[in-house]
């Protein structure tokens, strides 16, 4: 079979056709092959590369160019988030909480990012949340109404869309676009989750593109694997599920210095990570594992009679911390129990674990011991690799 002329491989680029020693169905397979690990770097809308400054992450969504994000609202892609609300009740709200964090930081203008862009319901042709005009007082109102509603409302998702419109039409607009610029899959674990780690909210969180994921899986085969804790404070983390978990350090993202060089930091011990994970606020001294400690030890000393629906947004200080797989080359950088990993390909998040009221889990957690390791794979069997 004849073929049309092909451009040529410049850099190796996906969306390049095969060369022309290939027949034209093996040049529609070869493309497709290389499109399909590399979608979710386009905009579902124009297919031009996204306009997000660290690259692709796992969902695939919209730019941030106004003619996309108009096609986005008006042709209804966005339809799915009503599913999500449904269902995914304490993932809303956790995300709502993370997105709350950020837009109360005195850090705003740094790490909330991105900022909402979010068409006008009563103009199509305006947006009432713009990235270039950014009005962060109305976009605390429209936050606002939606926790309240949440908080109230334990209807159907139809009787939350109707309340928030009544109180703000800013609202649910807002919390859709809360929802689908999530470009991590975060679900919440069933009840085969990871006991020492003593909160019941514990969620699968993977953010990797399937290309970063492959080239994750290449590194593991040569050098091996192991598990190790990032710890950083809410505010982080609305940014973190939408660009990634990236190397911060030297740049106005990075908040506590970086003391063992330039990378992403993890630590093997749990006391460690929950340290960064309470800095942020202008709080930055880590607390000591004596003080984690104490504050482990009140964990069961508190009430937990708040529904399901709700509980997030009745509690202002969420501490959070992840569980990542790092590879195990010279490249990973240990200083004792700090280590540092300057290759961002080589740390994907696994598991994302939330503590209520400025408690944390168990301060004496080291993912370097065997029976550790052991139900951490128990668990990453039955999560990880089906999903």
């Amino acid at each position: 079979a004849g073929s049309a002329p092909a451009p040529s491989q410049v850099g190796g680029h996906c969306k390049n056709v095969p060369t022309l020693e290939y027949g034209f169905l093996v040049q529609i397979m070869k493309y497709a092959e290389q499109r399909i690990p590399t979608l979710n770097e386009y905009c579902v809308v124009c297919d031009e590369q996204h306009v997000f400054q660290n690259g692709s992450m796992l969902k695939p969504a919209v730019c941030t160019r106004e003619l996309c994000v108009f096609s986005f609202y008006t042709l209804g892609v966005m339809s799915g988030a009503a599913e999500e609300v449904a269902t995914g009740a304490e993932v809303v709200d956790l995300l709502v909480a993370m997105c709350r964090a950020a837009l109360e930081s005195p850090r705003k203008s740094i790490i909330f990012e991105p900022y909402p862009s979010v068409v006008d319901p009563n103009d199509p042709k305006t947006l009432a949340f713009n990235p270039k005009k950014k009005n962060y007082e109305r976009l605390q109102k429209a936050l606002d109404s939606v926790m309240s509603i949440r908080e109230m409302t334990q209807g159907s998702y139809l009787e939350i869309k109707k309340q928030m419109d009544k109180l703000d039409p800013l609202a649910h607009p807002l919390l859709q676009w809360i929802i689908s610029s999530n470009r991590s899959h975060i679900v919440k674990l069933p009840l085969s989750r990871l006991k020492f780690m003593h909160t019941s909210h514990q969620f699968l969180l993977l953010s990797s593109p399937p290309a970063k994921e492959a080239r994750f899986r290449t590194a593991k085969k040569l050098y091996g694997s192991t598990f190790a804790f990032h710890g950083s404070h809410i505010e982080n983390w609305h940014s973190i599920l939408r660009n990634g978990l990236v190397n911060a350090s030297y740049t106005k993202l990075q908040l506590h210095g970086a003391a063992y060089g330039k990378g992403i930091y993890l630590s093997p011990i749990s006391s460690i990570s929950f340290g960064y994970s309470g800095m942020g606020k202008g709080q930055h001294r880590m607390p000591s594992k004596d003080e984690l400690v104490q504050r482990y030890n009140r964990m069961n000393t508190i009430p937990q009679t708040r529904s399901i629906q709700s509980r997030f947004l009745q509690s202002r200080n969420l501490n959070c911390i992840a569980l990542c797989e790092v590879i195990t080359s010279k490249d990973l950088q240990k200083h004792g129990n700090i280590w540092v990993c300057p290759v961002s390909d080589h740390v994907c998040t696994r598991f994302f674990f939330v503590y209520e009221d400025g408690q944390v889990g168990d301060a004496n957690i080291n993912t370097q011991d065997p029976k550790i390791q052991k139900e951490i794979m128990r668990v990453i069997g039955t999560q990880v690799y089906t999903n």
